[in-house]
């Protein structure tokens, strides 16, 4: 696999990055950036649903210029020598069965989960055939934690700049997440952080939203830790703003929502990124009962029983009806 394809794969998840399921109860203070962050990139959106991936793909473009500026000279393809190919007894245990080591402890700073990091790595089959190696090329990669499998992600974010560690990767750890053009097989990963350049989401009022990796829904329904409405509307927060401010009664409400609707174990999307206005007494069926707990920035997913979408979304008809969410005001 050739440089080109990685590039590709990641330019598309970057550009289609969407919110994952976050902290299912909204947190009365939130903690603010870290302004000692390496790179900052802070990105203002119209929406709360557009803004994540706007930041991802802008943090994609300063973490390209960091790599760009990190010297040093490419190193041939065949001097690159093959990482055991079992993991060594003192390896750790890590999601998903994978193996890692840490070879070189690094003291500077971690990224977040949908932060973009430049490193140096090479990947390797079972068998100890090289399958991509960054080190060949003029510079490093540089791409967002959020576009790696999760089990691979929590580990990343244990690292600090400067760290060297080496993954030894079952195949069943990628599932859903690897991507066409990678070998079909258990994977050796080596790695390098060399620098990280962090994500700061604005909504076009201001307010920071803090943002989380992305994933659709699936058919599975809401999480056992789900908030639920009166009437029994079951949600998460995708997104967290950092404003505590809630719609009153004569408020205008400007909403943004997509759908899905689930039809036995396939999740459809039927309508995406949907922008129209109402208040909290106008909102159609019982949409007002989350609309009334929304900052602007905030962003929800509602899991909508069947027959009860239709009053939001004509096309969801008697199926379950699955809403992403997000108000300003």
């Amino acid at each position: 696999m050739g440089r080109n394809g990685v590039s590709t794969y990641l330019l598309a998840a970057l550009a289609g990055a969407a919110l994952l399921l976050g902290a299912c109860s909204k947190p009365t203070k939130k903690s603010a950036p870290d302004p000692a962050a390496s790179s900052k990139v802070i990105a203002q959106e119209p929406s709360a649903d557009l803004a994540a991936s706007a930041a991802n793909a802008n943090a994609y473009a300063s973490a390209a210029a960091l790599a760009a500026t990190t010297a040093r000279a490419p190193v041939p393809r065949a001097s690159l020598q093959s990482p055991p190919l079992a993991a060594p007894a003192d390896a750790q245990v890590g999601p998903g069965g994978v193996r890692y080591q840490l070879l070189h402890t690094g003291s500077g700073d971690s990224p977040d989960s949908v932060d973009t990091i430049v490193v140096d790595f090479s990947m390797w089959t079972a068998d100890g055939q090289l399958a991509f190696s960054s080190y060949p090329e003029p510079q490093p990669a540089a791409f967002s934690v959020s576009t790696l499998a999760p089990n691979l992600r929590g580990l990343l974010t244990h690292l600090k700049i400067g760290s060297q560690v080496r993954f030894w990767v079952p195949r069943a750890a990628l599932a859903g997440w690897k991507p066409p053009d990678w070998p079909d097989t258990d994977l050796i990963f080596e790695l390098a952080l060399l620098n990280v350049s962090h994500v700061m989401v604005k909504d076009a009022s201001g307010n920071a939203i803090v943002p989380v990796p992305g994933r659709a829904p699936d058919a599975a329904g809401p999480p056992k830790d789900a908030e639920s409405t009166p009437s029994g509307l079951h949600y998460v927060y995708l997104a967290h703003s950092q404003s505590q401010k809630l719609p009153t009664a004569d408020d205008h409400l400007d909403v943004i929502a997509t759908a899905y609707v689930v039809d036995g174990i396939e999740v459809k999307l039927v309508n995406a990124g949907i922008k129209t206005g109402t208040t909290l007494a106008r909102a159609p069926g019982k949409l007002a009962e989350i609309l009334k707990r929304l900052s602007p920035g905030d962003q929800v997913r509602v899991w909508v029983p069947k027959g009860q979408g239709k009053a939001v979304i004509p096309e969801a008809g008697e199926r379950e009806m699955i809403l992403d969410l997000a108000v300003s005001f």
